[in-house]
């Protein structure tokens, strides 16, 4: 059976890149959308900046489909960068915080209400936390949540990557927590690289689109994801693609 989404691609791909180089390596790259991260473009730019991103943008190949990954550690960080993602024109926003502040929870909730943008739990692992008490790294964690909230636009950013190294099985968390799915990013761990390109590792993507069809109503594309020297950037990227279209067939 054929499975029918759309790819995008997680800015973070390009971390050692601008905004204006990225974007012209995207114009050859068969992907439509980008989930933006805030190194490229943030409301704490200024306004000249932000200005000259945006029409950047305008021009380029690609739409912004998310705003993200959002690191919060208190209440009141929130609010600015999601006014940003309602001004990139975004659908939803990636997000990270402890999972026992409930407050900041509450305050996402809010706010995802207010300016009509969903919001995506993004799960972490031992790769860029010491302390993971701090992230969402376990089905549990994020289960917690969704018991205490049972809100229509909090839903989970599905990081397959990230789960992978924690030895959590990202078709178990498309089981049991599909129904508040609301954003995928698409990454896989290999012997040769712990963040590598989906389907160079461990992931099996033609499961992940079987279960994302059968337990995830996703509005948002699918977003690849991975962090390799910046020389592979965009070749791994073409690799991705041709991965994830051909696990769609």
């Amino acid at each position: 059976m054929a499975h029918e989404y759309d790819l995008g691609v997680q800015s973070v791909v390009y971390q050692d890149f601008s905004l204006a180089e990225l974007l012209d390596e995207l114009d050859d790259v068969d992907v439509d959308e980008l989930e933006l991260w805030d190194y490229h473009l943030s409301p704490d730019d200024d306004a000249e900046t932000v200005e000259a991103g945006l029409d950047r943008i305008e021009d380029s190949s690609v739409s912004v489909c998310g705003y993200g990954v959002i690191d919060l550690d208190d209440t009141g960080q929130a609010r600015e960068h999601f006014g940003f993602a309602d001004r990139l024109g975004a659908g939803y926003v990636t997000v990270n915080y402890p999972p026992d502040r409930d407050d900041i929870t509450e305050e996402l909730v809010a706010l995802g209400n207010e300016f009509e943008l969903d919001v995506g739990i993004h799960n972490y692992s031992s790769v860029h936390h010491d302390d993971l008490s701090q992230v969402f790294s376990t089905i549990d964690d994020v289960r917690g949540v969704f018991d205490r909230y049972d809100e229509e636009r909090l839903g989970l950013c599905v990081d397959t990557g990230h789960f992978l190294v924690e030895e959590v099985d990202p078709e178990d968390v498309l089981r049991e927590l599909g129904g508040r799915v609301n954003s995928v990013h698409l990454k896989d761990t290999s012997e040769a690289e712990i963040e590598d390109f989906p389907g160079a590792g461990k992931l099996d993507l033609s499961t992940v689109f079987d279960l994302l069809d059968e337990h995830v109503d996703l509005d948002a594309p699918v977003v690849v994801e991975y962090e390799l020297p910046a020389e592979r950037a965009s070749d791994a990227l073409r690799e991705a693609v041709v991965n994830a279209r051909a696990a769609m067939e």
